[in-house]
């Protein structure tokens, strides 16, 4: 908590400039992306803090609050030309168009002689749940990812109520999230509102973003908007990353783990000229050591070598037109496998080695256009172009494949009548040439989708003294692709939001979304195996044989959130009642018989239901608790075994999280609780193999704890431990003595960490 005693000041512009909206550039391209003709701004305190939940508003008018990051955009209002920022203890300030000077970034000042003997507090806990916003949508600021270990985009999921972290198998080192019940392939993933490492990336598009690089992370639940796309089935997770007009001037961070991990993250920034912004990111990292905690020969956890590079080009102000160029490349390489080879119990004496090799490099942009003589309009574009290469070797087999892609999304958004009446239209094209082989195998595919969309918002509110505050919002959207290979698909949806009162808000949604699986790289973990991959298609198109169909679902909500006020103090509930529906799903299918995994499409009913709630309390001055649990019910229609629960995912799990956010240390111990878990069936596996699995995996329990000293405005170190009760899975591989003969070769049916106890060390510098 940050302590600010009132005095009387002079309310004045913050200095540094912040680039707002989303953006993203192809290298080769000059296309523009959309900006909205509205007031963008930012609102800090003296001391540089955001000012979450201060209002925005035209005078007698409509209005929008401030995001956790500061950020706020008020829409333009007919007849409206002054309006005023608002925060309680700080003083009020009214601003006319006619005289903004942009980047608008304003500094409000704590009320003067009224409040001299009162002390002001304005805190970021680091995650929000808006009342205002039309879509269930939690906000995770920077501050947030502080208190995770470090240092990848996955592990800032590691203490999300909503986002759940799988544990990694020990032969790919792969870690998957999932979203209300289900697997994190069928939640949209953008980084700054366009696809995000998408297709052969996509096992490691979470390891391959810094968590340092990130602003802030929102994370939609359910049916969302359809802007980029109707990929969306259980929900869509946007990246921001740090931009080079508000980013620091430098920053460093060095991270080390006891797991033999260590970490650089470098960032740069510098204004170049009165228009144009110059940025530039960096990662590497390295994980070694020959942890083998069970003694079956296989490394717990391949090492690995990873780098990432970022530059950024952003113009901003001088005229009618904005933008943003940006390219990113990365490698990213991992061993693991047998360490050794024992001469008795394997009969063939070649270690079997995992080694994975992934490369990309992908050109990005955004840039708009908002000079129409009608202020409220506004065009723009959304465009790239990648290319991904991967070379794997998993004991005898080879995966190899390339992807080129090329992205383009054209954006219009305008009003009707008044600021009321909202309309966002655009159109979306998208190439993606996929050469692919798997163990001799074909899989190759040629993919190409068009589509266009739209949808409309409107708008109620009312606050009257006589009558209180409610308000109303509806977003209908409709979208429709053609996609080469699947035909049509039309994602209808609908966001409604009401607020009987300001504490409350209820929800409704509801929506269809589809995606294009990617067959391999989806289900990654099971291809170092004994068995033998068939497709549902394989025997089907020669001309195509990596796709095997589309999925498509339909998606319910219900959220309810309500703030109370207790002992002066926020405490704030949210209940998420979800339920997805799918009409096409792939099944993978590992109990037929034990020697092959069959992919096919869903003939049959496959549904998850969700149920989350939550709690946030700030239980003292400066100590915030929060708690979570959150019920899952996700099963699927297999071909020869009926409707059954989907393996490794658990119907229970817990979360709790008790933070001390003091100006010089800061604490966070951070407690979850997994329940039980099916497992395949292990039938099939003769008593001579050594089996330590149960059919159903037990509950346990991990702790973590995180402690942050901050030195000076420029310093802080932190330290911390991860799995503080030691729990571990042992001989998490079946068949490890005989991967290459014996038939029952299998590591996927990883429940626990691998690893025990683990601490970690690192300091962060940063120049503002």
């Amino acid at each position: 908590m940050i302590v600010y005693q009132a005095l009387p000041k002079a309310v004045t512009e913050h200095p540094r400039s912040k680039f707002l909206g989303y953006c993203i550039i192809v290298l080769f391209a000059l296309f523009p992306l959309g900006l909205t003709a509205q007031v963008e701004g930012e609102v800090f305190d003296a001391d540089n803090y955001p000012l979450a939940g201060a209002t925005v508003q035209w005078l007698g008018g409509s209005g929008t609050t401030v995001a956790a990051d500061g950020r706020f955009v008020l829409p333009p209002a007919a007849g409206q030309d002054r309006f005023r920022i608002a925060y309680l203890g700080f003083e009020t300030r009214e601003l006319w168009l006619d005289t903004l000077q942009e980047p608008l970034v304003i500094i409000l000042q704590e009320t003067a002689a009224a409040l001299s003997q009162v002390e002001v507090t304005a805190r970021d806990d680091g995650r929000s749940a808006s009342l205002l916003n039309a879509r269930n949508i939690e906000t995770v600021s920077s501050k947030e990812l502080r208190k995770a270990p470090c240092c990848s985009l996955a592990e800032s999921f590691e203490n999300s109520p909503v986002v759940d972290l799988n544990y990694g198998d020990p032969l790919t080192g792969r870690r998957e999230i999932q979203v209300l019940g289900l697997r994190g392939a069928y939640t949209q993933l953008t980084l700054e509102k366009r696809p995000m490492l998408d297709g052969l990336a996509s096992p490691f598009a979470l390891d391959l973003i810094p968590g340092p690089w990130v602003s802030s992370i929102q994370i939609g639940k359910g049916s969302g908007s359809l802007e980029s796309g109707g990929q969306g089935i259980t929900g869509a997770i946007n990246t921001e990353l740090i931009k080079p007009p508000t980013g620091p001037k430098a920053y460093l961070n060095l991270f080390a783990g006891s797991q033999g991990r260590g970490e650089v993250n470098l960032l740069a920034n510098r204004q170049i000229s009165p228009t144009l912004y110059l940025g530039a990111a960096g990662h590497g990292s390295f994980t070694e050591n020959k942890h083998d905690f069970d003694f079956d020969r296989f490394k717990d956890m391949p090492d690995r070598r990873t780098g990432v590079g970022l530059l950024r080009l952003f113009r901003k102000g001088g005229d009618n037109w904005e933008g943003q160029w940006n390219i990113l490349a990365a490698r990213d390489r991992r061993s693991g496998g047998q360490q050794d080879v024992h001469d008795h119990g394997q009969p063939s004496l070649d270690p079997y080695l995992i080694e994975q090799d992934n490369q990309r490099v992908e050109a990005w942009g955004k840039t708009g256009y908002f000079g129409f003589a009608k202020p409220h309009q506004s065009i723009g574009f959304i465009y790239s172009g990648s290319y991904h290469k991967l070379n794997n070797q998993y004991g005898r087999k080879l995966h190899q494949g390339e992807q080129r892609s090329g992205y383009l999304n054209a954006l219009y958004h305008t009003r009707i009548v008044n600021d009321d009446h909202q309309l966002s239209l655009g159109g979306t094209a998208r190439i993606d040439d996929f050469t692919e082989t798997f163990s001799g195998q074909d899989y190759h595919r040629a993919e190409n989708t068009v589509g266009v969309f739209g949808e409309y918002t409107f708008h109620w509110e009312e606050d009257r003294p006589d009558a209180g505050f409610r308000a109303f919002t509806a977003i209908v959207g409709l979208r429709a692709d053609r996609h080469n290979l699947g035909g049509g698909q039309v994602s209808p949806r609908l966001n409604v939001k009401y607020n009987p009162h300001e504490n409350t808000a209820l929800r409704l949604s509801v929506g269809r979304g589809w995606r294009s699986p990617n067959v391999l790289v989806d289900n990654l973990n099971w291809l170092p195996s004994s068995r033998a991959l068939l497709l549902g298609n394989q025997e089907g198109s020669s001309e195509n044989p990596g796709f095997i169909g589309l999925e498509s679902a339909w998606n319910y909500g219900i959220n309810v959130t309500r703030n109370y006020s207790v002992n002066g103090r926020e405490l704030q509930l949210v209940l998420d009642v979800f339920r997805t529906a799918f009409q096409h799903q792939v099944i993978v299918d590992a109990e037929q018989d034990i020697t092959t995994l069959r992919i096919y499409q869903l003939e049959g009913p496959s549904f998850a239901n969700s149920v989350l709630f939550s709690l946030n309390y700030e239980l003292l001055p400066l100590i915030d608790v929060k708690l979570a649990y959150k019920y899952s019910d996700v099963r699927q229609q297999y071909a020869t075994n009926g409707l059954r629960e989907v393996p490794l995912t658990p119907r229970h799990r817990a979360l709790a999280t008790l933070g001390y956010d003091g100006p010089r240390v800061k604490a966070h111990l951070n407690y979850q609780w997994v329940g039980e878990q099916r497992l395949i069936d292990f039938d099939q596996v003769p008593e001579t193999i050594f089996l330590p699995h149960p059919q159903r995996s037990p509950s346990f329990g991990l702790l973590s704890l995180n402690l942050t000293y901050v030195a000076n405005a420029k310093t802080e170190f932190y330290v911390g431990g991860e799995n503080l009760t030691n729990q571990r899975q042992r001989a998490a591989i079946i068949g490890a003595w005989e991967p290459f003969d014996g038939g029952y070769f299998d590591a996927t049916q990883v429940y626990q960490p691998i690893f025990g106890a683990r601490a970690y060390a690192g300091v962060r510098w940063t120049l503002q």
